[in-house]
């Protein structure tokens, strides 16, 4: 970075003849500027006893030291989503409209690539309806798939346990294995006497092994456990994957 200025002739920084630059340059190449200011205009503004003063500024960086830009993809992919320029295809979900593009979709999930360029029925039409997932959560997994971007804790609602539940849902259902070991991930936070039966479903259900380890080692300090068998979730535990028990036998004890 190259940085050269006059000196006035009180001593002040010109503001009119100064210039710089940033620049990559090679150990034998010549750098600079061949036409600073002219001659004349030199002696009758800034010299002084035939002396004028320069001031150059050199900030040396080495490769690994030069600043990078962020990525900014994510912003413009986000921008697409938006405002839905180019779109081909439109999902409606509880009653609510999402238009997007079906070359992001499949290059994110081998499900929507399967339905939008295969041989089903689906891959023919503009409009497509799905069933069993809300509104809220189908935007958020468009979003994601869109940005790569989770949503922060504070966009979760008043209910983020049943929310991230809800979208691991749907990340397994579309083969999306990153936003589901986000949703796992996050889940873990939210493990509690109240909800780590219910969790430890999920986790047993959409073979989420970090998460089910998480639980089992919840389970396994005796005031959580004593707590959390009165709790509906572990009831629905046991009555669904009777196999856990051995396993929460074995962890307690």
């Amino acid at each position: 970075m190259f940085n050269v200025f006059l000196l006035n002739r009180d001593g002040a920084p010109s503001l009119t003849q100064a210039r710089k630059f940033q620049q990559v340059f090679q150990p034998e190449a010549p750098w600079g500027w061949q036409k600073f200011v002219k001659g004349s205009h030199l002696e009758l503004t800034y010299s002084t006893n035939g002396v004028a003063r320069f001031v150059c500024g050199v900030i040396v960086f080495n490769d690994n030291d030069m600043p990078m830009p962020q990525h900014d993809i994510g912003i413009h992919f986000g921008n697409l989503l938006d405002c839905a320029i180019g779109s081909d295809v439109s999902f409606v979900v509880g009653g609510e409209t999402f238009p997007a593009h079906r070359a992001v979709l499949a290059a994110r999930s081998p499900v929507f690539k399967a339905e939008l360029f295969g041989s089903m029925a689906d891959a023919t039409m503009p409009s497509i309806t799905v069933q069993d997932i809300e509104p809220a959560v189908f935007k958020l997994m468009l979003r994601f798939m869109y940005t790569d971007s989770f949503p922060a804790d504070t966009e979760l609602g008043d209910s983020p346990t049943d929310l991230l539940q809800h979208l691991l849902v749907v990340a397994d259902r579309y083969a999306l294995d990153r936003l589901k070991l986000i949703c796992s991930l996050k889940l873990i936070k939210n493990v509690s006497v109240n909800t780590v039966g219910s969790i430890l479903v999920f986790a047993e259900t959409y073979n989420c092994p970090v998460l089910k380890n998480k639980c089992l080692d919840f389970f396994a300090v005796e005031k959580n456990f004593k707590e959390a068998v009165f709790t509906d979730g572990f009831a629905i535990l046991l009555q669904k994957f009777p196999s856990l028990a051995a396993e929460l036998r074995r962890v307690v004890i």
